[in-house]
Parts: structure tokens; sequence; C-alpha cells
């Protein structure tokens, strides 16, 4: 090995990475008078100036740096592209265990009976809930049958139900901008299953997401509707009027009205032109 190669890794232990003491193990062996006479068959050479071995000295340093500042640059960028994925991975997997998770009614602050949903929904104070899920409830009282279209839960239930209400923003955010998802919408399948097992309803409210409850389909001419700012986009609510809330709401009443009128099949339908 050269001596300028044994330079640079005595550099490479003792200043740039001290403590490990690897590459300048490379001197031990060496006859330090066989050493001692080569450095100066060097120096004395006629074609050898004082410049001449600086300017060498300074492109074996040079390499050394460069190679060691490379490695440690592509160490820290491995780094943190191992950390970036894991975390990745990591908000996959929570987003798809929140997908997953069933309903358990562990908030109810978008019940029909709940605060200022009453005055929306109209379900007399008597009436028996025979059915609660995700996405509707259904009442009965003295013969008659209430349909409920519940909104996403809000801010408020995060602490009660952290993993529905992460869910139902989720399903939201894909209803508006994945085609695909509309082919297999919980909702959809889970009004699909109440038209089998409850038949026809007498009066049907819901807001916000829950103004989806327009497309029952089991319905006759007496039934009810009672629908306040909708957010259905695409499916859209039909004929049946998207009601505003008696208090102006920037989200739904800027935001989730017009995008169900615009974005269903009825705003485009041959119908209106």
């Amino acid at each position: 090995m050269g001596i300028f190669k044994k330079f640079e890794h005595f550099f490479e232990d003792h200043i740039l990475h001290p403590g490990k003491g690897t590459k300048s193990d490379d001197w031990k062996g060496t006859d330090p008078i066989m050493a001692v006479e080569g450095i100066a068959e060097i120096l004395l050479a006629p074609e050898v100036t004082f410049g001449s071995v600086a300017e060498q000295a300074g492109k074996q340093l040079g390499k050394a740096v460069g190679r060691s500042l490379y490695g440690t640059a592509r160490k820290q960028v491995k780094r943190k592209s191992k950390r970036l994925i894991q975390g990745t991975r990591k908000t996959a997997r929570s987003i798809g265990k929140a997908a997953r998770v069933p309903y358990k009614g562990k908030s109810q602050k978008n019940s029909a009976m709940y605060r200022g949903n009453r005055r929306m929904a109209q379900i007399p104070d008597g009436a028996k809930r025979i059915y609660d899920s995700r996405y509707f409830e259904v009442y009965e009282y003295r013969g008659k049958k209430y349909l409920w279209g519940k909104p996403t839960l809000g801010l408020d239930s995060i602490s009660k139900d952290p993993m529905g209400f992460a869910r139902e923003w989720g399903e939201n955010r894909f209803k508006w901008l994945t085609p695909k998802y509309r082919k297999s919408d919980p909702l959809e399948k889970d009004m699909a299953k109440i038209e089998q097992k409850f038949g026809y309803m007498d009066e049907i409210s819901g807001y916000s997401r829950g103004g989806a409850a327009a497309r029952y389909r089991k319905v006759n001419k007496n039934t009810k509707y009672r629908i306040f700012n909708a957010y259905a986009p695409y499916a859209g609510i039909g004929k049946v009027r998207n009601r505003r809330k008696k208090n102006f709401d920037i989200v739904h009443d800027l935001l989730a009205r017009p995008m169900t009128k615009f974005t269903s099949g009825d705003y485009y339908s041959p119908s209106r032109f």
C-alpha cells in the first residue's frame, strides 16, 4: 500500500472518525527504516518539489474528505427515507383500521334526538328507535315509521369515538373524489338493508351526509321530507327540496349544498333544458 494511502487512512481514523482505529492499522508491520527511506527517496527525487508533494497530498486528502462526507450524507438520507416509509405505513395502517372499525354508537351527537337535530327531524318524543347504524336511524310511533339520515360526526365527537370520526370523514373524501368508491358506498348498502327490513317510510329527514336519505326508494305520495344542507355529491337527492338551516352554516351553505347540486346527475339531466 502506498504511503499516501496510509496517510489517508490515518486522517480518516483520527481526524474524521476518531476512535474507530480500522484503516490506520495498515501501518502495523511496516518497517520504520524502510518507511523513512521510502519517504526520503520520494522527497529527494529531482522531479519532486514541495509544491508537487503538497498538491498530491491535497488531492489524496480531498478524496478522503469527499468519500467520508458522501458516506455520511448517504447514511442520513437512507435513515430519513426509512423513517418516512415507516411513518407512511403507520398512517396507512391507522386509516385501514379506522375503515374496519364496527359501529358501536359511542357518540350519539348525530342522533335525531340530539339537541338541534330534533328541530330538523321532528320525530315525536315518544317514538321508539327500532334501528340504529352509523348512517341512519329508524323510529316508530303509533304505526308510523320515521327515517333519519345522520350527519357526519363533528369535531366534538373525537374524544368519544376517534376511530369512527376518522372513518366517516375518510368516507366523505372518497365519496367526493373516488368514483370507484361510490360503487361500494357503505351508506348505500345500509339504506338497501333498511328498505328490505322496514319497507315504506312515512317521514324522511336528514342533515348533511344524512341528506342522502332523500334517495330512499320505498316511499309513496304521502311521504314527507325534511332534508337540510345535504352533502350528497354525484348521486344527489332527486327532486326533494334541499333546505337551509335557520342559522347560517358556512360549511354546508357554501360547500355541501352547491356540491350536491352541481355534481349530481339530476342537475345535468335533459329535463332541465
